[in-house]
């Protein structure tokens, strides 16, 4: 397993930033980087999202279908595969910070499968820019996300 990690902290709640981070037809209005669009199919609210329901994602120059895995106070996850050659469970997770009034969001992917090696640290990774392409789209994505909840709109 090849584990990509960021985190970012929030200047509001973790209930405020999960509550943002579920909002996701407002994608759009903060950012235009990585995470271009996550919609749940069929159509229902992100905070009724149950382990095994489908989404639909755009990030980076990809379209994926992944499950969702958890959607609880402190965590929301997906999995995503290409079946026999890749799997990644994509998780934001919401942390606690000084007693309630911030939020540490951790934003992370666990890689598994034949081309994982992708994203680690030998001789495969070298091959192509796919980490530091990930990791940079992770972080311009907590930026954009940690902007708009905290007030400073695009």
């Amino acid at each position: 397993m090849i584990l990509l990690t960021t985190s970012i902290e929030i200047n509001a709640p973790p209930a405020v930033v999960r509550e943002k981070f579920l909002d996701f037809p407002s994608i759009p209005k903060y950012t235009t980087g990585f995470v271009h669009s996550i919609t749940p199919t069929p159509a229902k609210p992100p905070a009724s999202l149950i382990p095994g329901d489908k989404l639909a994602c755009v990030m980076g120059n990809m379209n994926f279908s992944p499950i969702v895995v958890e959607n609880e106070p402190s965590i929301f996850s997906w999995r995503g595969s290409l079946p026999g050659v890749f799997t990644g469970e994509h998780v934001f997770r919401f942390e606690e910070l000084d007693g309630g009034k911030r939020t540490r969001l951790v934003h992370e992917e666990k890689f598994n499968g034949l081309l994982a090696g992708l994203m680690g640290e030998g001789w495969m990774s070298s091959l192509s820019s796919l980490k530091g392409n990930t990791l940079k789209g992770f972080e311009g994505y907590n930026q954009d996300f940690k902007r708009w909840v905290e007030g400073g709109d695009k």
